[in-house]
């Protein structure tokens, strides 16, 4: 929940993301920044999705394994709280 790999671009300007993506990318046949108006405009920052909605569960892993899938949903429809093994969210 803290942006992943799209917030590794925080580090760089917007601008510089762009250019690198669009105009001087390997292999950029016709380079132009796409500006239609279907596209939606990026933000300056990559937020955490808990920065900008409230978040009633997270779950941990990227992605999170099937078994703490299974876990969350099992023990949220029976109405226990929701707790993992150690098992399903170590990760080392």
């Amino acid at each position: 929940m803290n942006g992943g790999i799209p917030a590794m671009r925080n580090s760089f300007a917007l601008r510089e993301c762009l250019e690198e993506s669009y105009i001087d990318g390997v292999g950029v046949a016709n380079p132009h920044i796409p500006d239609d108006p279907e596209i939606p405009l990026l933000l300056d920052k990559v937020y955490p999705i808990h920065e900008v909605v409230r978040v009633d569960y997270s779950l941990p892993g990227c992605p999170p394994s099937a078994d703490a899938i299974w876990t969350f949903l099992t023990e949220l429809i029976e109405g226990k709280p929701v707790s993992f093994p150690y098992e399903q969210i170590h990760y080392d």
